[in-house]
């Protein structure tokens, strides 16, 4: 997720945009138009303020690592924490599926995510479960039952879940192009979801690499199926581009609507790529390296609803003036294009001084030019909180630093810790200059209410159909309200003939597929997700 960048350009692009309009629309279709409302101000009384907590330093593995974390997120005033309890395919926490974490830090018989479920909660301190979504693999020792035994690249046929590349190397990712990967990757959630009190849980890494990457054979196949084509598509094939695009947001939808039907008051959440630049306007979205490069969609999952919190990485340098200029439209492009759900910055501390993080969190805080609000900013990280943590910028690993960490500042994470909350100084050990902050987080603060979540007017529907004439791959339905007229939604099954919708108004609805004379009657109630067997013989 963190530090490494892939970056691929098209000047075909432009074309792509043209191309995609005329084609039929991606797993979601016709979706209503939500506006880009006004969020209400945010003060000090409801603001979501996280760290992230990952699971390659030190942070949750030990009963006093969890202590020692609830400690400073109080110290700091924070009121969440977004803990990376899936790795590579390994589970921090007790799974059904996939196999515990083979590392050695973490003690027999300890379970991490419960135990920082329980002091987080006695605290008032929410818990997001992280979880790495595609890549699987981490170095060559996976533990037995790994994933990546069964369905890696060396596996025949449709067991071969890997993601490859244009020419044909495996990048340690599941393709979301898969449909059977799909499916495996959401049940790893849901199974966490059923045994566990979280807050929410987070995807990472729902994405591509690059536009070379996703040619799984499975995922060509289908692509050609649906398309009418053949061969191996380019991998700036405008056409290919969105459908890839479409199974990351498959995917995403998938899990919102099956974890709704489970724990409908469970957050979903995603951190995601914020690389470059930031849009200035609606149009700038498109040519953006979230959407172009890694083919993430993550503006269209707000707006569809399928998302409760987008937490863009914005992991720039504030003493580089442009990235503080790409970080300062980041945010203003994000106050602005909510959907009625919530966004949380991320900034990189680990790359920044003390002071210069402060003054991003408090530039996220501030209003926009229209007058919205980010319900809060979310840190990455709590193990390297500053450039003095950071044992690649402090071993010479960046030396465009205007003040190079060669001298460790000791205590320089508990100092940052204690410098949202309090006033606070540090001596530079560099140069022997003090430093003055001011705090973000002076007060406590409760984390912002989600009305869709916790007072629902709305309802959902999920289904499977399991009988068309062709192919039930792709499939397309159409949902067209009784009670209202006019209300209709084009929607399309998945790979596994899945289809689902939410934000659906309460009442009775026609779901027929387009292909044949099926059709189904279905009852839509507010806070729930009706399941429809659609289709079954």
């Amino acid at each position: 997720m963190r530090k490494t960048k892939t970056f691929f350009l098209s000047s075909l692009f432009l074309i792509g945009l043209t191309i995609s309009f005329l084609l039929t629309p991606g797993w979601f279709s016709n979706f209503p138009s939500r506006a880009i409302a006004t969020m209400p101000p945010q003060t000090q009384t409801a603001e979501f303020r996280a760290f992230w907590v990952d699971a390659f330093n030190p942070g949750f593995k030990t009963p006093q690592e969890v202590t020692k974390l609830i400690a400073d997120a109080q110290r700091a005033n924070a009121n969440a924490i977004v803990a990376q309890v899936r790795r590579r395919g390994d589970a921090f926490y007790t799974s059904a599926i996939e196999p515990r974490t083979l590392d050695p830090n973490v003690p027999a018989g300890f379970d991490p995510l419960q135990d920082l479920i329980d002091k987080a909660h006695a605290a008032g301190i929410e818990v997001h479960a992280w979880m790495v979504t595609l890549p699987v693999v981490s170095g060559t020792k996976l533990p037995a039952g790994h994933v990546w035994q069964q369905h890696g690249p060396s596996a025949p046929g449709n067991d071969n879940w890997a993601m490859l590349t244009y020419g044909g190397e495996a990048q340690g990712y599941l393709d979301p192009g898969h449909p059977d990967a799909v499916d495996y990757t959401v049940s790893v959630y849901l199974d966490l979801l059923k045994r566990y009190d979280v807050d929410g849980v987070q995807l990472d890494y729902v994405r591509y690499g690059a536009p070379t990457w996703g040619y799984n054979p499975t995922a060509i196949a289908r692509f050609n199926q649906q398309t009418g084509r053949s061969g191996k598509p380019a991998p700036t094939d405008p056409a290919w581009m969105q459908w890839r695009r479409d199974q990351v947001t498959n995917l995403v939808r998938k899990l919102y609507v099956e974890s709704l039907a489970i724990k409908p008051r469970v957050k979903i959440t995603a951190a995601t790529i914020a690389w470059g630049d930031g849009p200035t306007n609606d149009a700038g979205w498109y040519q953006t390296q979230p959407y172009k490069e890694v083919l993430q969609d993550w503006r269209a999952w707000l707006e569809e609803g399928i998302l409760d919190m987008a937490m863009p990485m914005t992991y720039q340098r504030e003493y580089k003036r442009s990235q503080k200029l790409a970080y300062d439209r980041w945010i203003e492009y994000a106050k602005d294009h909510q959907y009625n759900r919530q966004i949380a910055i991320g900034p990189g501390n680990y790359l920044n001084y003390i002071e210069d993080t402060l003054d991003q969190i408090r530039r996220a805080e501030q209003p926009s030019a229209k007058g919205n609000h980010v319900a809060g900013t979310v840190l990455y990280s709590y193990a390297s909180s500053n450039v003095y943590t950071n044992v690649e910028l402090r071993s010479g690993g960046s030396g465009d630093l205007p003040r190079q960490p060669w001298k460790y500042v000791p205590q320089s994470n508990e100092l940052f810790y204690t410098a949202l909350s309090q006033p606070s100084q540090y001596v530079d050990a560099a140069t022997g200059k003090t430093y003055e902050t001011q705090p973000v987080w002076a007060t406590a603060a409760a984390v912002p209410d989600m009305p869709w979540k916790s007072r629902p007017t709305t309802g959902a529907i999920a289904g499977n159909l399991q009988r068309c004439a062709q192919t039930c791959d792709g499939a397309s339905l159409t949902l067209q309200s009784i009670d209202a007229a006019g209300q209709v939604r084009q929607l399309r099954a998945d790979g596994k003939g899945w289809f689902g919708a939410i934000e659906l108004s309460p009442g009775t609805y026609q779901l027929k597929v387009d292909s044949s004379q099926i059709q189904q009657t279905v009852n839509v109630v507010a806070g729930e997700v009706t399941k429809v067997n659609f289709g079954a013989s």
